[in-house]
């Protein structure tokens, strides 16, 4: 069946079958209104059809009034029978005026109609009405008695619509069936032909039609046009017999029928096809429209940027120097001109913003510079909506940055490697140095005659603990740096720490030499910090005080409240001479004599630091002369 359907036989079958049913349809839509209209289910079907006829024949009646008010004399008139009616016209005294050849044969007058005529001044007609008023002035009433010619050998209009209106009362009530297969029938066939269209048997290619060659908005406007000149031919034709209308119709349903089903299968061959877009006239205009734009705008694309090119390359300062002698040329041009103000009202509408761009652009570039300037690698400068030399500057500045945070990087990875080199080097070495410090110990307290193995092992000793020290400040110097030194700071009075330092180091200054003044405020100055990691800073700068003091001096320990913060402040006179900043001398393993003749090893003053900062503090050092000064600050609470 498949394959029957899209041959050309069953196409053809499908094709009629859907011509007839939307006749069919069309038919019974029309005749389903007609009989609704004029009550056909409510009435019989004589009194339908004088009703329908009634106003045919009044209308028809028209022409025969005319021409027997405008031309009768004395005589009657003899008038030509239209569409099957006999008929006479009487005036308004009872004078027939005119009548068709038969009108003298007949007895009984099926239907009399009254008409009124309106003349002018010298009796001519201007129009005809129906009145049944008799005292409108100016008005002659006439009267029309018609009947129709029902012999058998007379066919006209009105028998013709009397067949019809028999078969239509016979279907009243079957014709709404009719219609409704009549609708399957158009929609199952349409839709075979639509599945069919482009198909051929036993195969699924397409084979397109030559309408395909056409493009289908081009074929959906000559289907427009023509039935736009179809509905205009019917329309003048009115007027004309009713045969040529009903004749006209027919034919020209069939002809744009067969048009319609044509034009509907050429659209479901190019969906099929997926090119019922790509296909069309428009889409080829918009395509080439496409094209010429996209070609003109890469020429103004090619030629902005060879205008680009040449201005970015001109240096800053002719850039300005061209600007400034545009701008002084068009100020001229403003002063000797008559219409002076509207060019410079325009100049001025050119000058501000330009200026106004330059002003913004600069202030990205300042905001940059001093972000860079005060350490902040990450800040990026928008470069987006500038422009020539100011956007070349914000990718330097921001080639910068990227710089800059490679170096930080690099250098903070550099110092994670050395802090884990030292931690595990440290452990490494603890491990083998208890050992040493144990045995050696032990050793120590063997009973033996030899006083020279006492006093290898009091050195061996006293350097173990030496080392130990070194690798516990290693260690300790490391994680204080990284921050993984465990710090739990809570409020404490800052006096107590001077108290306590003072206690602790009183005999270890009285060995150096060293008298110790401490100052203590009236107030109690309350701060955050961990005892255990400011006892360490507080050891290890009175550590170095007695290491590399000059003996004999004083030495100032004090706290003082300056603003929001408690200030510790530790002063002594150097023994050596201090010939390096105070830089360098927090940095580890940094010693103020460089003879190194003392047991320190450069990392008291960076672990106090260190530790400073991990509780929210800061420690700086000051040198003036042999003058050595170290100012511990904590925030107040």
């Amino acid at each position: 069946m498949k394959n029957f359907l899209r041959t050309i036989t069953g196409k053809t079958i499908s094709f009629f079958l859907c011509f007839i049913s939307v006749c069919v349809l069309i038919t019974s839509i029309i005749g389903a209104a007609f009989m609704i209209r004029f009550d056909f289910y409510t009435q019989d079907k004589d009194k339908a059809y004088e009703q329908i006829i009634d106003g045919k024949i009044r209308s028809d009646l028209y022409s025969g009034i005319w021409t027997s008010a405008n031309e009768y004399t004395d005589s009657t008139i003899k008038l030509e029978k239209s569409g099957g009616i006999i008929y006479q016209i009487l005036d308004e005294h009872n004078n027939i005026i005119g009548e068709t050849a038969d009108a003298v044969n007949v007895k009984d007058w099926d239907h009399t109609y009254s008409y009124g005529v309106l003349k002018d001044d010298e009796g001519n007609i201007t129009d005809i009405y129906y009145s049944l008023n008799n005292n409108d002035n100016g008005v002659s009433y006439y009267r029309v008695n018609a009947k129709l010619d029902d012999s058998k050998e007379s066919i006209n209009f009105y028998s013709f619509v009397r067949k019809v209106l028999d078969r239509l009362y016979d279907l009243k009530y079957g014709i709404y069936f009719i219609g409704l297969l009549s609708l399957m029938t158009l929609i199952s066939t349409f839709v075979i032909l639509m599945s069919v269209a482009g198909r051929r048997p036993s195969t699924e290619e397409l084979y397109p039609g030559p309408l395909n060659k056409i493009p289908f908005d081009i074929l959906a406007m000559l289907f427009l046009l023509a039935f736009t000149l179809f509905v205009y031919v019917i329309d003048r034709s009115f007027g004309m017999s009713d045969i040529f209308i009903v004749v006209s119709l027919i034919i020209g349903t069939c002809i744009f029928w067969n048009i319609f089903i044509g034009l509907c299968m050429s659209l479901a061959v190019r969906i099929k096809q997926k090119n019922l877009i790509k296909g069309s006239l428009m889409y080829f205009i918009y395509k080439f429209t496409v094209k010429v734009i996209k070609v003109l705008w890469n020429q103004i694309k090619n030629i902005f940027k060879t205008i680009v090119y040449l201005i970015s390359n001109i240096p800053l300062i002719w850039k300005t120097v061209i600007l400034l002698v545009i701008t002084s040329i068009y100020e001229l041009i403003v002063i000797f001109d008559d219409n002076g103000g509207v060019f410079w009202l325009l100049g001025k509408l050119i000058m501000v913003p330009l200026i106004m761009y330059i002003a913004i652009s600069l202030r990205s570039l300042q905001k940059g510079g001093i972000a860079l300037a005060n350490g902040n690698m990450s800040y990026y400068v928008d470069t987006k909506h500038m422009f020539w030399d100011f956007k070349k500057h914000g990718e330097n500045l921001n080639d910068i940055s990227k710089g800059m945070n490679i170096a930080i990087q690099e250098q903070m990875k550099s110092e994670r490697m050395k802090t884990e080199l030292i931690t595990n080097v440290s452990h490494d070495i603890k491990t083998p140095l208890t050992s040493i410090i144990n045995y050696t110990d032990l050793i120590s307290k063997e009973k033996t005659n030899n006083k020279k193995i006492n006093e290898y092992t009091e050195v061996l000793l006293r350097q173990s603990e030496k080392l130990k020290r070194l690798i516990d400040d290693l260690v300790e110097a490391s994680k204080a740096s990284t921050g993984n030194l465990e710090v739990n700071p809570v409020p404490c009075d800052a006096s107590i720490f001077v108290s306590q330092a003072s206690g602790e180091y009183l005999n270890k200054f009285k060995e150096a030499n060293l008298t110790l003044i401490t100052s203590l405020p009236e107030d109690e100055l309350r701060i955050m910090a961990d005892s255990r990691r400011m006892w360490r800073i507080f050891d290890n700068l009175m550590n170095n005080i007695c290491k590399y003091a000059q003996p004999n001096t004083r030495v100032y320990l004090s706290l003082e409240k300056e603003d929001d913060k408690a200030v510790f402040l530790f002063k002594n006179t150097s023994k050596e001479q201090l010939n390096i900043s105070e830089e360098e001398l927090m940095e580890r393993f940094t010693r103020g004599d460089e003879s190194r003749n003392t047991d320190g090893n450069g990392l008291g003053l960076s672990i106090a630091k260190s530790m400073a900062e991990l509780q929210n503090g800061t420690l700086k050092i000051d040198i003036d002369g042999d003058l050595f000064k170290a100012r511990l600050e904590f925030p107040l609470i």
